[in-house]
């Protein structure tokens, strides 16, 4: 015998923006320097969904020097002037 079951699924217009927000990630490049008289140079690369986010990565993964400048950069805004 079959029991009837009652089940509440949550409305897909409600669910979907969340959904995308958590799959949305966004490359972003660091650039950091040691000393102020030194140029900025590409340190590596870190993935997060915002900015803030990427603030913390950054400073997280790369604390191994004691930077006086650190610059994150999204990806898609880099732009090659000369490509190989």
């Amino acid at each position: 015998m079959k029991r009837a079951t009652k089940s509440k699924a949550a409305p897909a217009a409600a669910a979907t923006p969340r959904r995308d927000a958590l799959t949305e990630t966004r490359v972003w490049q660091v650039y950091a320097r040691q000393k102020y008289e030194e140029p900025l140079h590409e340190i590596g690369a870190i993935v997060a969904d915002d900015v803030e986010l990427a603030k913390v990565y950054a400073r997280s993964i790369y604390d191994e020097f004691a930077w006086v400048e650190m610059t994150l950069i999204p990806r898609e805004h880099i732009v090659t002037v000369i490509a190989s």
